[in-house]
């Protein structure tokens, strides 16, 4: 896994200086309720264990950084998942981050679709799926470690042919 740069972040794979700022993040109800494999309380162990796991190349996540330092995670394995630290949202960093773990998703020939879900009341997510070119795939029930039960959520995924097209659209309208 490679360190991937946009205009305002950067991505690196997750490793043990990120577990302090991991942990203090997922201490937020408000970001923990959001992820369906997530406990709450997150424990240091948690993060220690997590980041334990990319280092030994089991867990595909990028630690995300912007100008003032850890922002999130984000992470294609096989589905897209990602989470921001709540100082961070409304940022644009789950569209910014996302293309990027995208972009060098499908530009190995032989990656295939990603799917992706969100609990039906989590709307932001639902609008950064839908900016980074994800279609509905139709309702399903979505596990909450939080909550201790499914919730109703969404089912979305993206193409290969999808994304080349948006890739190609953008570059005709930036012409």
């Amino acid at each position: 896994m490679t360190e991937l740069t946009t205009e305002r972040l950067r991505l690196r794979p997750v490793c043990a200086r990120d577990v302090d700022a991991i942990h203090a993040a997922l201490q937020d109800i408000e970001v923990a309720r959001w992820l369906s494999r997530v406990p709450y309380p997150y424990g240091r162990g948690d993060a220690e264990w997590f980041a334990g796991e990319v280092e030994a190349g089991r867990i595909p996540a990028h630690a995300v950084h912007d100008a003032e330092g850890f922002a999130g995670v984000i992470a294609i394995d096989p589905t897209l998942g990602y989470w921001f630290a709540r100082d961070r949202w409304g940022r644009g960093y789950a569209t910014e981050a996302g293309r990027a773990v995208l972009a060098a998703h499908f530009a190995d020939p032989a990656a295939e679709t990603v799917e992706a879900g969100y609990y039906d009341e989590n709307e932001g997510s639902g609008r950064v799926l839908a900016k980074l070119g994800f279609e509905p795939a139709g309702p399903q029930m979505l596990p909450s470690m939080v909550l201790g039960h499914d919730v109703p959520g969404q089912k979305v995924r993206l193409t290969r042919q999808r994304w080349q097209s948006l890739q190609d659209e953008a570059r005709r309208k930036a012409a």
